[in-house]
């Protein structure tokens, strides 16, 4: 049985536009995961790359994340951090059969 226990906003060490990281646990195995904002394909947009280390457990996925014009907005950074911990937890659980 795979032991996981979900990311939370909490837990994310994470700012639009600066990046972030956090630490999670699967099976007492801790993977260290990486935050890097980059720019969209759409030239309005910026999107999340996350990197992990072991590299093999999630091999720099990307998420759409925010309007480049939308870093003033107080909301963002939780909007950004709901989408992320919710794309960890969903890849963690594909990765490790927990689905």
């Amino acid at each position: 049985m795979t032991a996981y226990k979900n990311c939370t906003l909490n837990e994310l060490d994470y700012t639009v536009v600066k990046g972030g990281k956090t630490t999670i646990s699967v099976n007492g195995k801790n993977i260290v995961l990486t935050f890097e904002d980059i720019p969209a394909k759409k030239p309005k947009y910026m999107d999340i790359k996350i990197f992990s280390v072991p590299k093999h457990v999630m091999a720099s996925i990307i998420i759409n994340a925010y309007l480049k014009n939308d870093t003033d907005n107080l909301d963002i950074n939780k909007k950004v951090k709901e989408k992320l911990a919710n794309c960890i937890n969903t890849a963690a659980r594909n990765r490790f059969g927990l689905i």
